[in-house]
């Protein structure tokens, strides 16, 4: 099977070529807002960093701690580029010509994409509500969405239930947890073509 994805066709994060491109995708997106209605992250969001990194470029100096200050923020929005991009993929569902709308590049010709690799989980911390969950995991190449899958007890067959999916990087945040039980926590990564493999399960208990 075969799909159109979009692309950034950014070899690195060179900070003008970052700001180029998110002020591209952030116009098309604005203007097209009836197709990508609900974006992750909001347009509002990520007018306000490509607004930041296009204020540090302006008022580079020189200095290594300036220099420093707008590679961070390149880098910032180079990574709402790549959730948006998992977006834009998810609602385009291959169709070049929605892809373009977006602002993003379209590969030029139908490829294969592998399904992703491997997740790992780096670590879990209490998420920003009480009983709730917030994971860290590696990106993975292939992957432009992630799922997260619960479950109360490693014993054979294993009761893994779906509580987030299509989830991004920077939102894999679960809630509504039971305060106090242990629960066993596993990520993939998936895309078009299905989901890749799952991490090692990591153990919470929700407070």
């Amino acid at each position: 099977m075969k799909t159109f994805t979009a692309v950034t066709h950014l070899k690195n994060k060179e900070p003008q070529k970052v700001y180029q491109l998110s002020g591209k995708v952030q116009t098309n997106m604005v203007t097209n807002q009836t197709v990508f209605p609900d974006p992750d992250p909001t347009m509002a969001v990520f007018s306000t960093e490509v607004t930041k990194l296009d204020t540090l470029i302006k008022s580079k100096d020189g200095s290594k701690q300036k220099n420093q200050a707008i590679q961070d923020q390149a880098d910032l929005v180079y990574d709402w580029l790549k959730s948006l991009i998992g977006y834009v993929n998810k609602v385009s569902a291959g169709d070049k010509t929605i892809i373009l709308l977006s602002g993003f590049d379209c590969n030029d010709e139908p490829v294969k994409r592998d399904r992703p690799a491997k997740a790992l989980i780096k670590r879990v911390e209490d998420g920003n509500v009480s009983c709730s969950a917030k994971i860290f995991v590696e990106a993975l190449v292939d992957a432009d969405r992630y799922k997260v899958e619960i479950c109360t007890s490693l014993t054979e067959p294993a009761n893994w239930i779906t509580v987030l999916d299509y989830g991004t990087l920077n939102k894999l945040e679960i809630r509504n947890l039971t305060r106090g039980q242990e629960i066993y926590i596993r990520v993939s990564g998936g895309n078009s073509y299905g989901w890749g493999i799952c991490s090692e399960p990591v153990v919470f208990i929700p407070r």
